[in-house]
């Protein structure tokens, strides 16, 4: 057999050509499915149409983007998987599932990571993969599952999914009309904030296109933001990405300028990008610190727990060279929380129930846009 280099050059492109008997001695996913179909998760969507049954022979170890075929071994916390089409099955001892290997920093959960193949467990209900390391207190043990083998491309080698979807691209314009939506930690209102501030400014008439910047790959919060009607939505997992916990600072740059640049198309007047985790998250921060990020953006919606983590929030952040417009988040549930934070800051709060509006309002006029 020959060894090739794929179009992009990288190292998951390397695959041999197979000989008629190389195709036919390699297995397939039907091979241990046992008459039953498939559970191909949502983390492999883009997928769907262009991949065979094959699985390549290799057994050497993962990589971050590897497409794989798992048997589920024990349920744990994870019953259910994501698929492709939208949907949600309960996951059974001896389900064959088609996910995608990735990182995970979930500090109300599991933290995971791409190492060996020999202890596997299901990351997210959308079907990452890998290993877990940590888990929160009051989360079950992960749900195991016995590696089969990784997807097979035409050629015989590994289909990764960040070879064959990230792109990267640089913006053409020098606008600063990007509104990240940050918050103190994970579950502080995040998701739920910048999808309704999204929606609210599209009932003022401003035209928004809406992102995910970093997280695990997860399919409701996708949806959160498509159900916006927002006039571009994309996230990290649609450039090949299963998360982006321990990315290198130059892919997290590049997919930040790559999200802007693909959002120039819909000509937004704001883009609306939330990024995950909390201020202390290792890529959060670099994100934040760097130059060609701070250059885009024009400000900042701040998602906090209660009044002591808003105001670490404000400080770290104007620390960082961002001017937060308005505070939000699950702060908005307690008023006693709210009035604490206003007696030691002059930044509004803004609640993201109801329609939004006061939030919607300070970030308009932040951004001089609409009436």
């Amino acid at each position: 057999m020959q060894t090739i280099i794929g179009e992009t050059g990288s190292e998951y492109d390397r695959a041999a050509i197979p000989t008629a008997d190389d195709i036919e001695a390699r297995p397939t996913i039907s091979d241990f499915t046992d008459g039953q179909a498939l559970k191909l998760s949502w983390s492999c969507r883009s997928i769907v149409e262009d991949t065979g049954n094959a699985l390549s022979r290799d057994r050497g170890a993962p990589r971050v983007g590897d497409v794989a075929a798992v048997r589920v071994t024990a349920i744990g916390h994870h019953t259910r998987v994501m698929t492709a089409g939208n949907g949600k099955q309960r996951l059974y001892p001896n389900d064959v599932v088609l996910g995608v290997f990735g990182n995970r920093y979930a500090t109300d959960a599991f933290e995971g990571e791409v190492g060996g193949l020999d202890e596997l467990h299901m990351l997210t209900d959308a079907g990452m993969i890998g290993t877990v390391r940590s888990r929160h207190a009051s989360t079950k043990r992960p749900t195991g599952l016995e590696f089969l083998g990784y997807l097979a491309g035409e050629r015989g080698g590994r289909v990764n999914l960040k070879s064959r979807l990230f792109r990267p691209a640089r913006p053409s314009g020098s606008s600063r009309n990007v509104l990240l939506v940050v918050g103190t930690g994970m579950n502080s209102g995040k998701t739920t904030t910048g999808s309704r501030l999204v929606k609210a400014l599209l009932r003022r008439g401003i035209r928004v296109a809406a992102a995910k910047l970093t997280g695990s790959v997860c399919q409701n919060d996708r949806c959160e933001w498509s159900a916006t009607g927002a006039a571009d939505v994309r996230d990290f997992s649609d450039y090949g990405f299963p998360s982006t916990s321990l990315a290198s600072e130059a892919e997290l740059v590049a997919l930040f300028e790559t999200l802007v640049a693909a959002s120039e198309g819909a000509g937004p007047d704001v883009v609306v990008m939330e990024v995950a985790d909390g201020l202390l998250q290792r890529e959060t921060r670099m994100l934040l610190a760097h130059e060609a990020v701070r250059r885009r953006v024009g400000g900042v919606v701040l998602a906090a727990t209660c009044s002591a983590s808003a105001l670490f929030g404000v400080e770290q952040l104007g620390g960082l060279g961002h001017e937060v417009i308005a505070v939000s988040g699950l702060i908005t549930n307690s008023p006693l929380f709210v009035e604490e934070f206003a007696a030691s800051s002059p930044i509004p709060v803004g609640s993201s129930t109801g329609d939004c509006g006061d939030l919607a309002a300070a970030v308009a006029g932040h951004f001089r846009m609409g009436p």
